[in-house]
């Protein structure tokens, strides 16, 4: 079997993208057919044996969509849809205007021509409208033909029905067999004008549910500079190659991932984690795409390009989870593919139902169009996506990052939620925490540890390396004789005759000091040091892997929408006690290996718990797959990354409850978009049918389809609200992280 994506355009509501799904399926060799109205995507697995791509193509070309290789995430290609649909709404506004004059002109006692003549001229005006808005009429009608109507079928079968009747007793004025008659001319003109009109407002307001996508793209330049042969040569930016060496200056976008080979900078990421500090990076240190250099010049190579990049994988994952399916839309795409036939029925039985009731033509024929015209699927058929499309693109900006809209909705019922220590409530690497000079000079016990530690790459080394360095501000080291390294100990040296020791306790034997620190720093989960001079103890050094700042914060957030939390670590049991004191959290399991944390996820919900797993590490994958809902951090591994079904991209603990609400909130539009949809058409169908009529409550084909666009475009501007959400928090790392600088010359 083989998967394939194309992009497919043309699309105008649910019913569209269910009708090309049903066809599809229908297909010997087709095994499944996912098309995303939104997306403008097909996704579609088939047997290559039975079935080509071109046939599939001439398929989805012969419904009356366009259909073309699916579009890499980095190609920001503008479809000007929304340009057609502009000219068309005025160019029909050209034609209607006089329409509307001819057919209603007299009811306001305005100069009319003669009945034929009016009845010609509106004949005409009409028909112009219908060329100029054909494509209705040839979407519609290839829709039918392939047994999946849409909305276009609706529009031309109200919009065609009005022209033919009026056509006809037009003729029959003409030949003067009728008089006085009631023409429908201004309500196929005023259908056409009305829909088009809808349709091209709710394009623009659906292109504004990926404008947080849209800003990461326009991130990149158009063009870059690289080096070649020590020579500076600018070059498009879809040119740029693995092995490149680009220059990066004050000002710039760096445009790949890659790695700093000369040069320093001050480097503002916050386009991609969030964070406003910028970062001092010098020569060894990586880059990512979208990062700016605010002050610098470096030279980057170029390690992953186009669409590998970190930005391009990100903007990719985000438009998959807005394109893909949540399971309320499962509903809402079963009614779609039904609801334009039962439509289309109930319009041609409130037509006959009228004719028998009023013994009138014309009156049928008004409440037959009327109950077409303003029935919308496309209200029910985008409640769902823009929705989901809106929310993904906001939590990108926020540095949450759904890997598809079923996390999306599944995240707000999360009641438990179970957290690895090591680099997701921890920083991920030990660091000094305490020092206890205990005899001797303190900087001279310093100086000591810095020359012999320096001899060493060992972690714990590099550790106390970096803290004396911070203490001495300075490099300068001793000079060391008879340097060695015994593993389990530590490291022996002498320094002017003098014999020193630095490592565990094993150094020190029964030495009751050296025993009391190490019990005192265990209790804290914290792993100590000692330095001795001839084997007298005289510095103790204390490390530990932190807490992170934001993770006390982000606990008491859980805590407060009554979350469950748990912490599990693969650590002993005083530093799993350590941690989770200081983070506030009751339940802990420590020394857990991979498959431990999988079956206390699995523990959870087997008395209803619903889990989400955070994690960073391989070790972690396995729980992260088993839990309801899977969080990796977004410095974490790639396995971990993977496994996970939501991805914290700047790694801050706290965004899993902002992931939580965003759920929430999200679930919340969707519903009062379902809700909307499903009331709109109940109660406006049998208005539109006349059901009322005896109330004095009844509507004309034109308000019908005022009504049916407003429908529509409400349910979009309702899902727009979405990107409102925690605009106030972080208002300020969004400017930070769109804001794009432009350097001009000459000032």
């Amino acid at each position: 079997m083989k998967r394939d994506k194309f992009t497919v355009t043309g699309m105008t509501c649910s019913a569209c993208s269910s009708g090309i799904e049903r066809v599809l399926r229908k297909l010997d060799g087709v095994e499944q057919a996912d098309v995303s109205l939104l997306g403008e995507r097909l996704e579609i697995v088939y047997d290559e044996t039975k079935i080509d791509k071109e046939k599939i193509w001439d398929t989805v070309q012969g419904l009356g969509y366009g259909i073309e290789e699916y579009r890499d995430v980095m190609e920001h290609v503008k479809t000007n849809s929304t340009d057609i649909l502009k000219r068309r709404f005025f160019f029909s506004l050209l034609f209607l205007v006089p329409l509307m004059y001819f057919s209603m002109g007299g009811m306001i006692h305005l100069p009319q021509p003669p009945e034929r003549i009016g009845a010609i001229c509106q004949a005409v005006l009409a028909l112009a409208i219908i060329i100029i808005d054909f494509k209705f009429f040839t979407n519609g009608t290839k829709a039918i033909l392939h047994g999946a109507p849409n909305m276009d079928t609706l529009v031309s079968l109200g919009a065609g029905v009005s022209y033919i009747y009026s056509l006809v007793l037009t003729v029959l004025v003409c030949m003067g067999k009728l008089h006085h008659i009631h023409l429908f001319y201004e309500s196929a003109g005023m259908i056409l004008s009305l829909v088009t009109l809808g349709k091209w407002l709710e394009e623009i307001s659906k292109r504004k549910t990926g404008d947080e996508i849209e800003k990461l793209i326009e991130l990149m330049p158009s063009t870059v500079t690289v080096e070649i042969d020590g020579a500076q040569k600018k070059i498009p930016f879809a040119e740029i190659r693995v092995g490149d060496v680009l220059i990066v200056k004050q000002g710039d976008y760096v445009p790949i991932d890659g790695k700093i080979i000369e040069g320093n900078a001050f480097v503002d990421r916050s386009a991609i984690t969030g964070e406003s500090m910028p970062l001092e990076l010098s020569e060894g240190d990586a880059v990512t795409g979208a990062d700016i250099v605010k002050s610098g010049f470096i030279k980057v190579l170029a390690q992953k390009v186009g669409a590998d990049t970190t930005l391009s994988q990100i903007v990719k994952m985000v438009k998959e989870a807005g394109a893909s399916k949540a399971p309320l839309q499962k509903i809402a795409d079963k009614i779609s593919g039904i609801f334009v036939p039962a439509v289309t029925l109930i319009a041609v039985i409130t037509f006959c139902v009228w004719l028998g009731i009023s013994k009138d033509f014309s009156t049928a024929i008004n409440y037959g169009i009327s109950v077409l015209v303003i029935s919308c699927p496309c209200s029910l058929g985008l409640a769902t996506p823009v929705a989901v499309m809106t929310a993904t693109g906001r939590g990108m900006s926020l540095g949450i990052l759904y890997k598809d809209a079923e996390a999306l909705q599944r995240a707000k019922d999360i009641n438990c939620v179970m957290l690895d220590k090591t680099a997701t409530l921890t920083e991920g690497k030990p660091k000094v925490t305490d020092f206890v000079c205990i005899s001797g000079d303190e900087t001279l016990a310093l100086q000591v540890a810095l020359s012999m530690e320096s001899r060493s790459n060992h972690p714990i080394a590099e550790c106390i390396r970096t803290f004396s360095l911070q203490r001495l501000q300075t490099e300068e080291t001793l000079e060391l004789a008879d340097y060695t390294y015994q593993t389990g100990k530590g490291a022996t040296a002498k320094i002017d005759g003098k014999a020193y020791t630095l490592g565990n306790r094993k150094w020190l034997g029964d030495d009751k000091k050296a025993y009391e620190y190490e019990k005192k720093y265990a209790k804290d989960g914290k792993t100590a040091i000692f330095l001795s001079q001839d084997k007298q103890l005289i510095a103790v050094f204390a490390l530990a892997d932190t807490l992170k700042t934001d993770s006390k914060d982000a606990v008491q957030m859980l805590k407060e929408r009554h979350v469950r939390i748990a912490m599990l670590t693969g650590d002993n049991e005083n530093v799993a006690q350590a941690i989770a004191r200081q983070a506030d959290i009751s339940d802990y399991f420590a020394e857990a290996l991979p498959k431990d944390k999988a079956e206390a996820v699995a523990r959870v919900q087997s008395v209803g718990g619903t889990v989400a797993m955070v994690g960073d590490g391989i070790n972690d994958s396995p729980a992260l797959k088993a839990a309801d809902i899977g969080i990796a951090m977004g410095n974490g591994t790639d396995v971990a990354i993977d496994s996970a079904d939501i991805v914290l991209s700047r790694g801050d603990l706290r965004l899993v409850s902002v992931a939580m609400d965003l759920s929430k909130k999200t679930v919340q539009n969707i519903h009062q978009n379902l809700f909307w949809a499903f009331f709109y058409n109940c109660i406006s169908i049998p208005v539109a049918g006349g059901v009322f009529a005896w109330a004095g409550l009844s509507l004309n084909p034109m308000i019908g389809a005022l009504a049916m666009s407003l429908s529509s475009l409400f349910v979009v501007t309702n899902a727009l609200r979405l990107t409102r959400f925690g605009r106030k928090k972080t208002s300020k790392k969004e400017t930070n992280g769109m804001k794009k600088t432009l350097k001009i010359e000459g000032m």
